[in-house]
């Protein structure tokens, strides 16, 4: 799975969820990731941090990274 977070206007940011085609690509970041996407959901760009902390756990705990 990878997640790109991609900042739109009117406080608002979308999550793409995604396949991760190599499991070196980060979980999580601003980047897309080379494998199609799946899942698209906004969230309130005020909550974008805590949705970035859980990714991080999450990838510390599968052993990958994260990139912004």
């Amino acid at each position: 799975m990878t997640v790109r977070a991609e900042a739109h206007r009117g406080g608002l940011t979308r999550l793409y969820f995604g396949i991760a085609e190599d499991l070196g690509e980060p979980i999580y970041g601003s980047v897309p990731g080379a494998g199609p996407v799946f899942f698209r959901h906004g969230i309130p760009t005020a909550d974008e941090p805590l949705h970035r902390a859980f990714f991080t756990e999450l990838a510390h705990l599968a052993d990958r990274s994260i990139a912004f």
